[in-house]
């Protein structure tokens, strides 16, 4: 039964849908199944993620789309994430182009910018592919590695040239996944399903299923091409994909029951700003404002959680408070890490299987400690380099660092026990604890928060504890952050006013100030500067003319 386009009061998606056959194709089995029409959106917009049931298609490419689907014949719980691509051509017709472009293929020098691979194999698609109406009996045409020109049908084509650019430049079945910046996670748990986390509907079921065989091909192609090779020697690796995502994999039925897994971790191309993290009410403004404050005259801080709290995004939207002129370091395991600082040194370690050729995190740390850095940048910290970053805290090098810990009792057990072993007398070189978490906000969704952020204020001999100030807690009661006032920072009173020249009695100049901040973070939401780069240069000017000359600019805009 043809499809109803009277259905579709949205003049948009009937546009879309004359484009786009395949689209067409999906719609009308969907509809044909009882199934009511989803929405149509270019963009996920926040009233989506209101709904009870998204029912949603979006695009993530010229030819693949994204259907939110909530009517699934399953029980488990799970809303679908379905793919919509164009069909795969029979397979001689690939198998075919897939010889040929082997014998092609000889000379050509695949770039490493994954831009230019696409447009590398989409000029040799142009050259060697001729489009016809006239049928074609493959089994005719000869030896495919001698073929000067494959054809192919004007039916097949859309499809042949999706699929052979997803095979030979991207990666494969797991680029429609990697194209859309709504999704946080990526999972292959084994043979089975492809599952997913999204921003906006949480956890989402692909029915993808993917087999054993299939699994191995795909990642053992895809830790080529980021220059960290899987085996059953070394059958556990982390790395970057090309568009910065952080991948994890464990090769093999031998370690994994169910057969190879992986974890895809996306990071955008461009990090969340400050004002963005605002706008989701992960952090206060008073807050953003006082690690403003500390952050532009060096101070060390620890952003701790547990997995997915989003420490990284925060550390990266802070990064912003660091003064333009100054020169950074950042240090990981595996480059996720982006910093506005023209000044910025970035490195990452090196896993050789030898240890003389190896370079570690301690490795790293130690040589930042001769690079004179202003602010040394660690990804994470979960070994012995701890105690070399409370060095350098010591030897006047402040360091931010995310850290696996729940709450202050969990950072000093880890911190000062093996393998860190941090002396707790040296506790208070690190002056603030930021601990976020992902938590269940008013609408019963998960929610990234702040929950606190606390003062170090050192060892206490007598109770044998390290003794702390929680200067903001957020109270789950009302979502809001509560601030315990003037007078409660010690920060403010034992370093900022030494750091500025300043008296005890102009401590309270430092409480306006942080009002003042927080007055033009909230103006610089309600002018809408939200992107990553423009926010660091509105905050470097900002610290060339003055805040309250800078609120004016912003006033007048």
């Amino acid at each position: 039964m043809p499809f109803d386009f009277s259905q579709v009061k949205d003049v948009h998606l009937v546009e879309v849908l004359k484009k786009t056959p395949h689209l067409l194709r999906y719609l009308e089995t969907y509809t044909t199944q009882g199934n009511p029409l989803p929405i149509f959106t270019d963009q996920l917009k926040p009233e989506h993620k209101k709904l009870k049931e998204p029912n949603v298609i979006y695009p993530v490419s010229e030819q693949s789309f994204i259907h939110i689907n909530p009517h699934t014949t399953s029980d488990d719980g799970y809303m679908e994430y379905v793919i919509i691509e164009p069909d795969l051509p029979e397979r001689k017709i690939m198998d075919m182009a897939d010889r040929m472009f082997a014998a092609k293929s000889g000379n050509l020098d695949p770039p490493v910018e994954i831009t230019e691979r696409f447009n590398m194999v989409e000029s040799y698609i142009d050259k060697n592919i001729t489009v016809t109406d006239i049928p074609i009996d493959y089994s005719k045409l000869g030896d495919a590695y001698r073929l000067e020109t494959l054809p192919i049908s004007k039916k097949d084509y859309p499809g042949f040239k999706y699929h052979f650019l997803q095979k030979r430049a991207g990666t494969g079945i797991l680029d429609p996944f990697l194209a859309d910046s709504n999704l946080e996670d990526i999972s292959i748990i084994g043979a089975g399903n492809v599952y997913v986390i999204h921003k906006s509907f949480g956890a989402l079921k692909s029915p993808l299923f993917l087999g054993h065989e299939e699994i191995d091909e795909l990642l053992i192609s895809m830790s080529e091409q980021f220059g960290k090779t899987i085996s059953h020697a070394r059958p556990v690796i982390d790395g970057s994909l090309p568009d910065g995502s952080r991948i994890n994999i464990v090769y093999g039925k031998d370690i994994s029951r169910k057969g190879t897994n992986t974890t895809i971790r996306k990071f955008a191309s461009t990090p969340l700003s400050i004002t963005q993290v605002l706008t989701s009410k992960a952090f206060d403004y008073n807050e953003a404002a006082y690690l403003w404050m500390l952050f532009n005259e060096g101070m060390s801080c620890f952003i701790c959680g547990e997995t997915a709290s989003g420490k990284t995004t925060t550390a990266m939207a802070l990064t912003a408070f660091i003064p333009s002129n100054w020169k950074i370091v950042s240090i990981e395991d595996t480059a996720e890490l982006t910093l506005p600082h023209a000044n910025w040194i970035t490195e990452v370690t090196r896993y050789t299987g030898n240890d003389w050729s190896s370079v570690t995190m301690f490795d790293l740390l130690k040589a930042a400690l001769r690079q004179r850095p202003n602010y040394i940048i660690v990804g994470e910290i979960r070994g012995a380099e701890g105690n070399i970053a409370f060095q350098a805290m010591q030897t006047g090098h402040p360091v931010i660092s995310t850290f696996h810990a729940a709450n202050m009792t969990s950072l000093v057990q880890r911190l000062t026990n093996d393998p860190i072993n941090v002396p707790k007398t040296h506790m208070d070189n690190l002056n603030l604890a930021v601990f976020q978490g992902a938590v269940q906000g008013p609408g019963g969704k998960r929610v990234r928060r702040v929950l606190s952020i606390n003062e170090i204020l050192g060892y206490n001999p007598e109770g044998g504890n390290i003794m702390f100030i929680p200067v903001f807690n957020w109270d789950p009661g009302t979502d809001t952050t509560k601030f315990r006032g003037k007078g409660s920072s010690a920060l403010f009173a034992s370093k900022l006013l030494q750091l500025r020249g300043m008296s005890k009695r102009d401590e309270a100049i430092l409480y306006e100030e942080l009002a003042l901040r927080a007055k033009i973070l909230e103006k610089m939401v309600e002018k809408k500067i939200f992107n990553f780069y423009d926010v660091f240069d509105s905050i470097s000017h900002c610290r060339e003319i003055g805040l309250e000359a800078f609120l004016k600019e912003l006033d007048s805009l």
